[in-house]
């Protein structure tokens, strides 16, 4: 790949930077030989993919569906795809609405491998996977140099995603805790240490919503269709997440300026 999104050194102010550069840079990162080779491949060829097992062995179109989904870390897991790709979602007792991580449901969902083969052509939208694929591409490239970065951006989109869903509260929040990703956010910006994952799931529920409820006023998900209040988590996310890369004296201005903020 050869354009490398421009952000400067990291850290909230690159965040700042991105927010007024991020539609041009997305649509010049769009057009890298590599992206633009990977979406004409797997535009072509998915169509005549007939099985889950055909799905898994050709690596090209394996690789953009991964990542469409955030889940590039699986591009091995090849037995385990399979079960997740023709279990049926509408059994809400099948393999994989036993998995807690809801991006394999999601997958599982938009390429329809568990429907028969004369319906999938009706269910299955390759530019909504496209697009998908360009979006988590970007964060990508820009998570290479700076991981927080891709982070906040991958919380931004997924907490929207979830505020707008139908679940309950709580069902909204185990789902942030189940994502590895917004976990990560979230604790990260309450300066939560390694013993909050040894905590009970309910107690976990309970300290991400009672410290959302300090920060904000509100403890429910469903807030974060704000942009307000996403910057809120993001930029103490950002802050924190700078204090333990800076330099001494960029760490003591960022911890002076977490202090101006409201505490949780």
């Amino acid at each position: 790949m050869s354009y490398n999104v421009q952000i400067g050194p990291g850290g909230y102010a690159s965040w700042k930077i991105l927010e007024r550069t991020m539609l041009r840079q997305r649509g010049a990162l769009s057009q890298d030989h590599v992206i633009r080779s990977s979406k004409e491949y797997f535009s072509q060829r998915f169509p005549l993919v007939e099985t889950a097992d055909q799905f898994v062995n050709d690596y090209r179109i394996l690789t953009v569906a991964l990542r469409a989904f955030g889940l590039d870390s699986d591009i091995s897991n090849k037995y385990f795809l399979k079960k997740v790709l023709e279990a049926d979602p509408n059994d809400s007792g099948s393999f994989i609405n036993r998995l807690s991580d809801k991006r394999y449901l999601k997958m599982n969902q938009a390429l329809s491998f568990y429907a028969p083969l004369d319906e999938r052509g009706g269910v299955i939208d390759i530019s909504s996977i496209i697009e998908k694929y360009e979006i988590r591409s970007f964060e990508k490239n820009i998570g290479g140099r700076y991981p927080e970065i891709e982070l906040a951006l991958n919380a931004r989109r997924e907490l929207s995603d979830l505020a707008a869903s139908d679940a309950s509260e709580n069902a909204k929040w185990y789902q942030v805790l189940s994502s590895k990703p917004l976990r990560r956010v979230f604790e990260v910006a309450y300066g939560l240490g390694e013993g909050f994952s040894a905590l009970s799931i309910d107690r976990q529920l309970y300290e991400l919503k009672g410290r959302t409820g300090i920060l904000t006023g509100s403890n429910d998900v469903s807030q974060f269709n704000s942009d307000e209040v996403l910057d809120i988590i993001l930029k103490r996310f950002l802050l924190r997440s700078q204090i333990n890369v800076s330099p001494v004296g960029s760490r003591y201005t960022n911890a002076l300026v977490l202090l101006g903020l409201r505490r949780v």
